[in-house]
């Protein structure tokens, strides 16, 4: 069967012509469509992603058109880690006989940045952004604080960002998702690998929020890619020689052209498409996996995984570090310590014509500090003075040190020629800042970096953690607490109800920056022992002393308590007397005020009873007097009735002493 190759005119179908043979071999003659290289065409989601091809050439545009750029990455590399000659520069100077001198000050001032930068870092705080979300912006500040703390981001991440940082001039992390134990996913960090990462070249933010693609691509045996995509085994086994055109060529690949095992050109790519950020994995032009990012801003929108920035940007659009600017004060240095070395290692000779016998050995002899020379008489032999010469180049060097030394200096005891002894805090913050504010641009870099991985920690944190989980807090007093999230409680009424559901918080994420504790607290220990000795105690000094632990601060301030006396026993008899003697006397009262409660309230209770007799007698009374008198009326009346209705005139005896309600009734009654 006929090979077919799906794109004659694209180089990057041509050079992957041998890798793809075994999977056109593979290929159904009447059904040409299932090629694998095509897959991408055939995906049902092929609408909703970009093709294997376009993400290709995207990342092929940036290898082409930041040539310039990932070659002074590789340089800068170099410098830092003291490879600072050529294998030219070396040829050369050993054809002059003269040393190699490398000392290397870009390393010490890169890392000596990074320690100035790492003093100014601060800690994640969340707050509120109404009064009702006030509570929970400690709940979002414990959270964030907690992921990173499980990811060792202060101890590890963070110095490792900022030195790549100092030396590749781009740095960052990606946040990604990892597999819990809580039924969601846990959030990771990591450091992304400068010689590894590409992203979309039009890109001129400090902090790459413009691109519209990103990644990372790298060599990876091809056990460790069956391990990630166990079901494209085929497909990666077919693959026997990674992508040798989607390198940077960095100088560490050269451990992978000599190994023996099969490697891979494994690529993860973000890109966004159609309003979202999606992803895929690939080798070649095999599709390994693809989908949709998870991380979405406090807004909704989805944004990449990766966050990143750099030191500086030229005019040109390309990233560089700190090693620009510190290469040619490093290479006068380097030139000027070898050409003084070899000055004065050295001598010029000005002779006549046939002063000596054999020029070589002249030379030779000349050089040795114990040579012989014999020079023929009549002729002018003489060496030349080059004290002039080393002095003049001594001076360039000096010069060289200098301007390395100067910028952004953080040796407060070199720029001052005197001790920190003698300098208080304020002082020593005064002489730093100086230096800082050369530093400007990348510290405030850094410090948006920070912003927004703490900002992607929370927004995954609210999408992602639907499961109860505690997570521990250590207080200023050394006491463990723990904080439920997502846990389910009963309200008042008895109805379930959720505890700290960080899905509902709405906080704004703020870097908590405070003043420099140390340096305070060494300010206030030095005007302390300025007093008189005795004014203040010694445990003040104890506690305000920067340079003591805190756990050798309370073993002194333990062994300075006074020590507890054994206890007299004939006091604690006494005492212990003197107490049950106060507890009789407290009984003895207790019982008489109890009597004393007691007998008031039976002489109440007798009062109130006297009270409900008399005014039943006396209802009882007047009851007995109501009925007499109406009985007698009634009698009165049956007497004299006949007499009455013999005169048909009057009322009945006794009608005006009936109510008035009752009075029609009782004459009815009489009729």
């Amino acid at each position: 069967m006929p090979l077919q190759e799906y794109s004659p005119l694209d180089a990057m179908a041509r050079s992957d012509a041998a890798r793809l043979v075994p999977l056109m071999a593979e290929r159904e003659a009447n059904n040409p469509d299932e090629d694998k290289r095509d897959r991408d065409r055939l995906d049902p989601d092929s609408e909703m992603f970009l093709p294997v091809r376009t993400l290709r050439t995207q990342y092929l545009d940036y290898i082409n058109s930041k040539v310039d750029e990932i070659e002074e990455q590789k340089d800068s590399r170099r410098y830092y880690h003291g490879a600072q000659l050529t294998a030219e520069q070396h040829r050369v100077l050993k054809a002059r006989h003269q040393p190699v001198q490398i000392w290397n000050r870009i390393g010490r001032k890169i890392n000596g940045i990074v320690g100035v930068v790492e003093r100014t870092r601060c800690d994640p705080k969340a707050e509120g952004r109404d009064p009702k979300s006030e509570e929970g912006a400690e709940i979002a500040t414990q959270t964030i604080r907690y992921v990173c703390d499980r990811n060792q981001f202060k101890n590890t991440i963070e110095p490792i960002v900022l030195l790549q940082g100092g030396i590749e001039g781009i740095t960052g992390t990606q946040v990604v998702l990892t597999k819990g134990d809580k039924g969601d996913p846990d959030i990771g960090i990591h450091d992304v690998v400068g010689d590894e990462y590409f992203y979309d070249p039009r890109s001129y933010r400090f902090d790459f929020k413009d691109v519209r693609y990103e990644g990372i691509a790298k060599w990876l045996d091809i056990d460790a890619a069956i391990e990630m995509f166990p079901g494209k085994e085929d497909e990666l086994e077919g693959l026997f020689v990674g992508d040798s055109d989607l390198t940077t060529n960095a100088d560490r690949e050269i451990k992978w052209i000599i190994s023996t095992t099969k490697r891979l050109r494994l690529v993860e790519h973000w890109y966004k498409y159609k309003g979202r950020w999606c992803w895929a994995f690939y080798v070649a032009n095999t599709l390994l996996d693809q989908g949709v990012s998870p991380f979405v801003d406090e807004n909704g929108n989805s944004e990449s995984s990766f966050d990143m920035f750099c030191a500086a940007i030229d005019q040109d659009g390309d990233r560089y570090s700190f090693v620009r600017t510190f290469k040619g004060p490093q290479d006068a240095l380097n030139q000027g310590k070898s050409k003084t070395l070899a000055l004065a290692n050295s001598r010029r000779i000005i002779a006549e014509k046939g002063a000596v016998d054999d020029v070589e050995i002249a030379r030779r002899e000349a050089a040795r500090h114990d040579g012989y020379l014999e020079v023929n008489p009549g002729k002018n032999f003489k060496f030349d003075d080059t004290n002039t010469d080393i002095a003049t180049f001594s001076t360039f060097t000096e010069d060289a040190k200098q301007e390395l030394e100067g910028f952004a200096n953080s040796n407060i005891a070199a720029m001052t020629g005197v001790g920190l002894g003698n300098l208080s805090g304020k002082a020593i913050e005064l002489l730093r800042q100086p230096g800082m504010a050369e530093l400007g641009p990348f510290v405030l870099a850094h410090r948006a970096w920070k912003l927004n991985v703490y900002r992607k920690i929370w927004n995954a944190a609210q999408r992602h953690w639907t499961a109860e989980r505690w997570i521990r807090v250590n207080t200023n007093d050394k006491l463990a607490q723990f904080i439920q999230l997502n846990g389910v409680d009963l309200d008042e009424w008895g109805r379930p109800t959720l505890v700290n559901a960080v899905g509902t918080l709405d906080v704004n994420i703020v870097l908590d920056e405070g003043p420099d504790i140390i340096s305070m607290m060494q300010e206030t220990y030095e005007t302390l022992k300025g007093y008189m000795p005795g004014t203040f105690p010694p445990q003040v000094l104890i506690e305000m002393n920067p340079n003591l632990p805190r756990s050798e601060k309370d073993r002194l301030l333990k062994l300075m308590q006074p020590p507890q006396q054994p206890p007299d026993p004939a006091a604690e008899m006494a005492k212990r007397l003197q107490l049950e003697a106060l507890a009789g006397a407290n009984a003895k009262q207790a019982a008489e005020t109890q009597k004393s409660l007691a007998g008031a309230d039976q002489a109440q209770a007798t009062a109130d009873e006297k009270r409900a007799n008399v005014g039943q007698m006396q209802g009882q009374a007047e009851l007995s007097a109501a009925t007499f008198v109406r009985d007698s009326l009634f009698e009165a009346h049956k007497v004299m009735a006949p007499f009455l209705e013999q005169g048909g005139q009057g009322a009945p005896i006794g009608a005006g002493l009936m109510p008035q309600g009752q009075q029609p009734q009782a004459m009815e009654m009489a009729q």
